[in-house]
């Protein structure tokens, strides 16, 4: 049997890392230089994203992330919780240099992130101020859909209470048709609800990671691409909202100290392999649940619509990249860096 070759399609993890992105954190070799199976010409060379045969060309990053959005839980709000999201029409960034016209909650994509403990009460109101008409659905609720989950015309509103029963991470998105439109449009977010009694104190980061399908709108933006969404065939992937905004502002970490990251997959269609390069999950809690605990897991797989914590330590000084292991995707932008004490440049923030 002859020597094995790689075929020039194939992505290693050292391609995926190689380059310069991190080079003002000492790191020359954590940026991102490949592409990916789905952008490349039949011999090898790489083609835009979105080149297909009746499918629009699609948005690429120019350039660097300067201002990341922050990924720290937000503190716990106090029950009963008097809630108000106001869905918007906005234009964000889901990459260096290119802007998105997207449907939002609250002007932000992902939504605001959510945090209550279980037992709390929540009494929430949705005011549509777009053009369009839209709904919300909290998966950590439980509420009649044909009541609570209705859409509403734009200038409307709707209210309604729930209370957090369950401890865990949940997705809240628009479930109004066609959903995946909606949920491709930037309408998701992340609730996490804290178990009674509490978890160890621990730093605590919320990703929510999505999928992004474009074609070329007005004046220099871009708009949702129905037909790509259809397809599977995404331009970009995003934690929080923005590609490889955390490969170029890394998160931060001391020596030993307990990190704990809320995971949630919006897709709105692609599984998440969750991974922290370089490091082992002391423990999984699937579902976000602390009575469904895995320990030692190196990887593991968050659909969509699901969240799971994961909990780690790292004992030494470092950078770890943490990415979706699907690596057809994940020089798309499910990318970012964990930098922990030590690390060059690790408190530049």
């Amino acid at each position: 049997m002859g020597m094995y070759e790689p075929h020039t399609k194939e992505i290693s993890r050292r391609n995926l890392l190689r380059g310069s992105a991190l080079t003002a954190l000492g790191f020359a070799a954590a940026g991102i230089a490949g592409y990916t199976i789905a952008n490349m010409d039949d011999d090898g060379s790489p083609t835009a994203n979105g080149d297909v045969p009746g499918q629009s060309v699609g948005p690429e990053p120019e350039g660097e992330v300067t201002t990341a959005r922050s990924a720290e839980l937000p503190p716990l709000g106090v029950s009963p919780l008097d809630l108000t999201y106001r869905i918007q029409d906005v234009t964000v960034d889901i990459a260096a240099g290119v802007k998105y016209n997207a449907w939002a909650y609250d002007g932000l994509l992902p939504g605001p992130a959510l945090h209550v403990k279980q037992g709390d009460q929540v009494n929430f109101t949705l005011v549509n101020d777009s053009a369009t008409g839209h709904s919300i659905d909290f998966h950590s609720a439980r509420t009649p859909w044909d009541k609570n989950y209705i859409t509403i015309v734009p200038g409307d509103s709707l209210s309604f209470g729930w209370k957090a029963e369950f401890p865990g991470v949940f997705m809240y998105h628009c479930g109004t048709p066609p959903v995946l439109h909606h949920i491709g449009n930037g309408m998701y977010g992340a609730a996490v609800v804290d178990p009674d009694p509490p978890l160890a104190p621990a730093k605590e980061y919320v990703l929510v990671q999505s999928e992004f399908y474009a074609k070329e709108g007005a004046n220099g933006t871009w708009d949702a691409d129905v037909d790509k969404m259809l397809a599977v065939r995404p331009d970009l992937l995003a934690f929080n909202g923005t590609a490889f905004q955390y490969r170029d502002v890394p998160l931060t970490a001391e020596v030993g100290e307990k990190v704990r990251i809320y995971v949630m997959n919006a897709g709105p269609t692609l599984f998440s392999a969750f991974h922290v390069i370089g490091a082992i999950f002391d423990v999984v809690y699937v579902d976000g649940n602390p009575r469904n605990p895995l320990y030692g897991v190196s990887t593991y797989t968050v659909a969509p619509g699901q969240g799971c914590t994961f909990e780690l330590t790292v004992p030494e000084a470092g950078l770890y990249p943490f990415v979706t292991h699907s690596f057809a995707y994940t020089g798309l932008g499910a990318l970012g860096v964990l930098a922990v004490g030590g690390a060059t440049g690790a408190a530049e923030h």
